[in-house]
């Protein structure tokens, strides 16, 4: 059984913990979703194992549930870990946004990293591919029913912060090799 901290609308602790799937009117959890984005502007995107009771065979990204006692920022370094097998640096990770769905509180997280495909140890009870994926072959998945809806809904909202994040960067070195033409 997985338990979870509950948060009012405000996302103000609620002093209460309860079993992550339990659904109670005005309580909401805390979830998270991070996306990995190498130097050259693609993400890091996996297709969900057909096993999984939501998105099955879908492509997404690096997510899961926060756990009773953990931040979000937790819950990355633990679903990166169990998912792909990577240790996140969290000196790297960004907070891009916030959502608030009818019982989850999710952020989305932004962690740039170059990951060679060969180092990742895929759980395979959660994914059963990796690929990195520029924004128009996300859309293009997105087009074809292939992304999962809960990423799908967001996912040009969170380039445009990109996109202005990487053009408000004073020293665009670090930029250059980026392909801005993905975004």
């Amino acid at each position: 059984m997985e338990l979870v901290d509950k948060f009012d609308n405000k996302r103000r602790p609620l002093g209460i913990t309860r079993e992550r799937n339990e659904k109670i009117s005005g309580e909401y959890r805390q979830a998270m979703h991070c996306w990995i984005m190498n130097d050259i502007g693609q993400f890091l995107i996996q297709k969900r194992s057909e096993t999984k009771s939501s998105y099955p065979g879908l492509w997404g990204i690096t997510g899961g549930g926060t756990d009773s006692g953990e931040t979000t920022l937790d819950t990355v370094k633990r679903e990166a870990k169990e998912e792909l097998g990577i240790d996140v640096d969290l000196d790297k990770v960004e907070l891009m946004m916030m959502m608030r769905g009818r019982y989850t509180y999710t952020d989305i997280f932004l962690y740039r990293a170059n990951i060679d495909l060969k180092d990742i140890v895929m759980q395979e009870e959660e994914i059963q591919e990796v690929k990195w994926a520029t924004y128009r072959e996300i859309k293009k998945l997105e087009e074809e029913g292939k992304l999962a809806d809960n990423i799908a809904r967001y996912v040009d909202m969170l380039i445009k912060l990109i996109r202005r994040d990487v053009e408000k960067k004073e020293n665009m070195a670090e930029y250059q090799k980026m392909n801005l033409d993905y975004f």
